[in-house]
């Protein structure tokens, strides 16, 4: 609810600015003028009764407004952006002149030029980034493990995470997601938590775990819990995906085959969640096989590398999903898209293939991660 009266808000102002500031560029044509009061007018309408009246309104209908909604947010953000820069740029360059600066003394020309270009600049950008979501990339990542896995040489890992199935990401995502996903033929799914977005409630009205339950592969589908999953309806989540076929991994570690260990950490939102040595010792995994760890949130990379994990995989960060969001997460965290090594660990940071709010993707990009694990042969005695 928290989210939705922010969103609320952002439109309320946002509309209202860039309102004001296209009425000004059109002083004079009744026509622009309004076209102008048309178009916010019935965003704003919209949204509202979006808002309001959501649960009484056709699910169609209201997937529309949602999605319409963000993305008419995400275009006032950007819009509002750069007219802002254009305006900070006018006023210096006229500072340098030493002539005064008046919005109202520009020439109408110079107003609705800077009214439309902007917005012009930031349609395409959208429809990019729009282009970038429903087209997911394949990363290909070979690495190899210095240890043995029994006779197996290596294994064929589709890592993905982030998916926020939910009211913005429907079944008809969730089925593109998942026919990528098994389009890879792999013999591992790795899963690193947030497929749920918030309320499960849309997922088992749209059936979503039909979808789910179509992720199969030879050596198993593991997951580790992310945040969202812990928003609401928790244990319904994990009960559904253990019921799809995807193993919940909770402070815990299957063994795969005889030959190496995954490992699903819970989500740090949880207090009571387990040092990643402690779960090893306690599930008295053998540390001679290799050793994959799942853990949502890429916030504290040394603890996987000092336990031994030999692969450790996160997402969380989206890569910030769009700009300038990819520049904060690459401050905030050590890796916050890709891959590095630290010591003898391998850590591989995905960005997501699904995301939260606005379904853009602009400088960041949708994926999964296309692991080819090779292992040490075993050494002959």
């Amino acid at each position: 609810m928290r989210s939705l009266i922010n969103a609320l808000i952002i439109h309320l102002t946002l509309n209202i600015a860039v309102f004001l500031k296209g009425w000004n560029a059109f002083e004079g044509k009744r026509a622009a003028r309004t076209a102008i009061a048309a178009v916010f007018g019935t965003e704003l309408l919209l949204y509202s009764a979006g808002f309001t009246l959501y649960r009484h309104l056709p699910e169609a209908l209201t997937q529309f407004i949602r999605v319409t909604g963000t993305s008419w947010m995400l275009f006032l953000l950007y819009s509002a952006g750069l007219w802002l820069i254009i305006d900070l740029l006018n006023a210096l360059r006229q500072k340098i002149r030493h002539r005064p600066w008046r919005i109202r003394e520009q020439s109408q020309r110079f107003k609705i030029i800077t009214f439309l270009l902007p917005m012009v600049i930031v349609a395409g950008i959208m429809a990019h980034g729009r282009y970038r979501f429903m087209h997911p990339e394949v990363q290909q990542l070979p690495l190899t493990v210095r240890k043995p896995a029994g006779e197996m040489d290596s294994v064929r890992i589709v890592m993905a995470g982030d998916l926020h199935l939910g009211y913005m990401i429907d079944r008809s995502h969730a089925k593109r997601f998942v026919d990528l996903i098994m389009a890879q033929q792999p013999d591992l799914i790795l899963l690193v938590g947030d497929i749920f977005d918030s309320y499960i409630e849309p997922v088992l009205q749209q059936r979503m775990d039909e979808e789910l339950s179509r992720l199969h592969a030879p050596l198993g589908v593991f997951t580790c819990t992310g945040n969202h999953e812990y928003r609401h309806d928790t244990e319904e989540k994990i009960k559904l995906l253990n019921s799809a076929g995807i193993t919940v991994l909770r402070d815990s570690a299957a063994l795969i085959n005889g030959s190496f260990y995954v490992v699903g950490r819970e989500d740090k939102v949880v207090a009571t969640r387990k040092p990643l040595r402690e779960i090893l010792s306690g599930q008295s995994a053998a540390m001679s096989k290799p050793v994959i760890v799942l853990n949502h949130t890429p916030d504290n990379l040394d603890e996987e590398a000092e336990a031994g994990a030999d692969l450790a995989l996160y997402g969380h960060t989206h890569h910030g999903q769009a700009f300038p969001g990819n520049i904060i997460t690459e401050r905030v965290f050590e890796v916050a898209h890709g891959y590095k090594k630290k010591g003898d660990t391998h850590i591989c940071v995905t960005s997501g293939i699904g995301l939260a709010g606005p379904q853009y993707r602009i400088g960041t990009v949708s994926e999964i991660v296309l692991l080819t694990l090779r292992f040490r042969p075993q050494a002959v005695p």
